[in-house]
């Protein structure tokens, strides 16, 4: 925002190198987290082949710890080796160290349904299955005109092709665990037809569209597929911009190098879904970012926000902020304004899209922005690396990156039209699907305020806050319907979880088929409403013991001895099977400092520890047992 003339501007951050200098500035100073942001700058400022080669260089020179390794695994129909320098640089600018397995183009068959391929050696996070429709459909492309048109030749043509990738999903998902991710097909650059395509009963386009529909019907079928929508990109760049037509020929290399970006960008979204870094909180300038002008000069009837441009370009913004929370994104407000001023905006301008209620946390003063989402982060209980902080104003942006850098900035560009675009095309909150517990978020968190106001007012002892809040603990197994939350949260939860181990549908389903595996979640309901599912647990009998594997919970109920009530369940279940023992281990991390005295503080020993920290843990049921808070109604 711009800020009032009665107030001091920001003093401009000390200059310092841009671009390819910066980068290497920063990493000589061991500053990884904030190369990284600036990686990430360059990239979407100027993502050229030069520099993604040159971001590439950067991050596999990288020595100290701090990126999360990701391997990535790659099969075509064609050459797409030429995306490694891209795939990397954008890995890394995500903050992953990206590991590439490539196969010979035209070897997806191969590699899967070999079990002793290279593929299954490697062990890849992700795989990617990027097949060109006129490679494996070629009957829809340079073929359509060669169809008898009263038969169904090419119906069958797309019916086999579909079964096949389908078969192949299932061969793939037999012997490996991990998602996989299999690109659909484009639709030509030119309609075979011409102009008459639509008018034909059958029609090129219609064909291709339906093709795409039934394989993303057949996908939903196995278990952590995912349909990448390569037509949706192709179409949104164009097709004349996509493909190289002379590399296609030349080198059986279709995509043009100036677009081998983008792909690697979106490959990233799903890449940032699968390791746990989707953003959950996005924070917002008022000022200039969800209405034009500054309210404190300007007044309520002067600002830019309406039905006429430049103001319809700021309704359609607060639109896309409002669709964000509708997916379970956290919203705030961090403004330097009078507070006055800013609430007669939201209670009477009639062009607000957005309501108070829909913002979990607001500071507006006229203090620092850093300070104010420091605040945000300890009020949110979440870590300022999930939080995405939009400004227009580029001193403010800057300040916060070189004093938070773990935070990812948007500085708005000066168009307002443009703000909707610079919001989402990262994907930077995309997740992989969207649950009950996501489209009540804004909810959830407005019950967790009042919970923790009634704490505050409290005058009584914890417990007697804990008895007034009437909970109702509902532990139940893992299932179908509970098992894309269950992998969600293995993905995303990264204080108080013990190990972080981060697994997907795939090995959530092969664990609940295991009879020796113990899969819970965990629900909490209090006075203000139902929490959804807040907890995990998994553990799995070996021997006498049952030994806990992942044991995580959501932030948004941490402080009320939910994890206590957890494992005297757990204890409960290992007494059920005639078992002695609960043991787990701690793997302690830079955010799960919550959950690293669970063990210590519910009395198990300590029966090792290695040089990292990691450390074992067990307890003897038959000795002390954990019992379960009395302030808990069983569900």
């Amino acid at each position: 925002m711009t800020e009032a003339a009665a107030r001091p501007a920001p003093a401009a951050p000390a200059a310092r190198p841009e671009g390819r200098g910066q980068i290497q500035a920063l990493l000589a100073e061991g500053r990884l987290q904030a190369a990284v942001e600036a990686a990430r700058l360059l990239l979407n400022e100027q993502g050229t082949p030069l520099n993604q080669r040159f971001v590439r260089q950067q991050a596999q020179a990288v020595t100290t710890p701090g990126l999360k390794p990701f391997k990535l695994a790659l099969l075509s129909s064609f050459s797409i080796e030429f995306i490694h320098d891209a795939l990397i640089a954008q890995g890394f600018a995500n903050g992953l160290a990206v590991e590439i397995y490539q196969s010979g183009f035209g070897q997806v068959r191969q590699e899967i349904l070999n079990p002793a391929s290279g593929l299954y050696a490697f062990a890849p996070d992700l795989t990617v299955l990027a097949v060109e429709g006129e490679d494996w459909l070629p009957e829809l492309y340079a073929g359509f005109m060669d169809a008898d048109p009263g038969s169904d030749q090419l119906a069958q043509a797309t019916t086999r092709c579909r079964d096949e990738i389908a078969e192949l999903a299932r061969q793939f998902r037999s012997r490996a665990s991990k998602p996989l991710l299999v690109h659909n097909f484009a639709q030509p650059a030119h309609r075979s037809a011409g102009i008459a395509d639509g008018r034909l009963a059958a029609s090129q386009q219609a064909l291709l569209a339906g093709f795409n529909q039934g394989l993303a019907q057949a996908l939903t079928e196995v278990v952590d597929c995912y349909v990448f929508d390569y037509a949706a990109l192709v179409s949104q760049q164009g097709a004349r911009h996509w493909y190289d037509a002379r590399m296609r020929l030349y080198a059986k290399a279709p995509i043009a190098s100036a677009m081998l970006g983008a792909l690697s960008r979106e490959y990233m979204k799903y890449a940032r879904a699968f390791t746990g870094l989707s953003k959950k909180c996005l924070v917002l300038d008022l000022d200039n970012t969800l209405w034009g002008g500054v309210i404190g000069e300007d007044g309520l009837d002067g600002i830019q926000l309406g039905a006429n441009y430049p103001g319809s370009a700021f309704v359609e913004f607060q639109r896309a902020v409002r669709s964000l929370a509708q997916r379970g994104v956290i919203l705030a407000l961090a403004s330097k304004n009078n507070a006055a001023d800013v609430d007669a905006v939201f209670a009477q301008h009639s062009f607000m899209q957005l309501k108070p209620e829909q913002f979990a946390a607001s500071q507006v003063h006229w203090e620092p922005k850093a300070e104010s989402l420091k605040r945000i982060a300890s009020q949110l209980n979440i870590g300022l690396e999930h939080m995405v902080f939009v400004d227009d104003n580029p001193v403010e942006c800057e300040q916060v990156r070189l004093e938070l850098p773990m935070v990812t900035v948007i500085q708005l560009p000066k168009r307002p039209e443009a703000y909707v675009d610079a919001l989402l095309e990262e994907g930077l909150f995309d997740t992989l699907g969207l649950s009950d517990e996501d489209r009540r978020r804004g909810a959830l968190y407005q019950q967790r305020a009042q919970a923790e106001s009634m704490r505050a007012a409290s005058g009584g002892s914890l417990e007697d806050y804990y008895r007034s809040l009437d909970m109702v603990l509902n532990v139940a197994p893992v299932d179908a319907a509970s098992m894309a939350r269950t992998a969600q949260l293995t993905q995303k939860t990264n204080q108080f979880n013990l190990t972080t181990f981060r697994y997907s549908e795939a090995d959530v389903a092969e664990r609940m088929a295991d009879e020796g595996w113990l899969l819970l979640t965990v629900g909490v309901r209090d006075r203000f409403g139902d929490n959804g599912i807040v907890g995990i647990v998994m553990a799995q009998q070996q021997g006498d013991r049952l030994e806990i594997d992942t044991f995580l919970l959501s932030c948004r109920v941490i402080g009320r001895t939910v994890e206590t009530a957890m494992l005297a369940q757990l204890c409960e279940a290992a007494a059920q099977r005639g078992l002695a023992r609960l043991s787990g281990q701690l793997r302690p991390t830079a955010k799960n400092q919550p959950a690293r005295d669970l063990f210590e503080r519910h009395g198990f020993s300590k029966q090792s520890e290695d040089a990292e920290g990691n450390s074992r843990w067990q307890l003897d049921l038959g000795i002390s047992p954990i019992a379960f808070p009395d302030w808990f109604v069983r569900g």
